[in-house]
């Protein structure tokens, strides 16, 4: 009777342990409708520039570095909407120029989509203004899109690695001929909190 009694004890912390297993990074990352997600990331990229003014263009290099935020919401399950504001500070050596380092925010939506792996697929479209001086400013965009991978540190926290691909373009409205466009791959390094999160096994 003893040893019957360890062994549904032993059964019992082996159970709970595997739950609680569960309830860690191993589980698949399945998020249901009306969860919040709330976090930010950090970012850098080099890229080729084109610069193109008129009939001539000149070709460059620009160095990024981004602090970003996140707020989203899940409409659906595995499917959140939302808003992303990044703040960009930025150095750029054209050729034959001195490096010309710059500071800019962009604000704009985003979705993300969750495989129950944990991989994720995410889009997002950015604009803002950049004062080059009292007399000029540029429009600025920023489309970006990539995969990424929430490990799960808890229940509701998550650090997220992700590679995107950037398509960034500068406009100067007193110049209508005058812009430059980016294009390249970065690295993002995420951590996100999942609010009023529940996670389930099956569909």
């Amino acid at each position: 009777m003893h040893k019957f009694r360890l062994s549904l004890l032993f059964i019992l912390g082996f159970t709970v342990a595997h739950a609680q297993e569960y309830r860690g990074s191993l589980i698949p990352a399945k998020i249901v409708q009306r969860s919040i997600m709330v976090g930010g990331g950090v970012n850098g990229a080099y890229r080729s520039i084109q610069n193109q003014s008129g009939h001539s263009s000149v070709s460059g290099s620009k160095k990024q570095f981004d602090g970003q935020g996140r707020f989203g919401y899940f409409v659906i399950n595995d499917l959140a909407l939302g808003a992303l504001g990044t703040v960009s500070h930025t150095s750029v050596k054209m050729d034959g120029a001195n490096a010309n380092p710059t500071t800019h925010i962009l604000v704009g939506p985003f979705a993300r989509y969750f495989l129950n792996n944990g991989i994720f697929g995410e889009a997002s479209y950015g604009i803002g203004i950049q004062n080059v001086s009292d007399s000029q400013k540029r429009d600025l965009s920023e489309a970006r899109a990539g995969i990424g991978y929430s490990l799960f540190l808890n229940p509701k926290v998550a650090i997220e690695p992700a590679i995107l691909f950037t398509y960034y373009k500068e406009k100067n409205p007193a110049s209508p001929g005058h812009h430059y466009t980016e294009i390249g791959p970065s690295l993002n390094l995420g951590l996100q909190v999942y609010l009023f999160r529940e996670r389930s096994l099956n569909k």
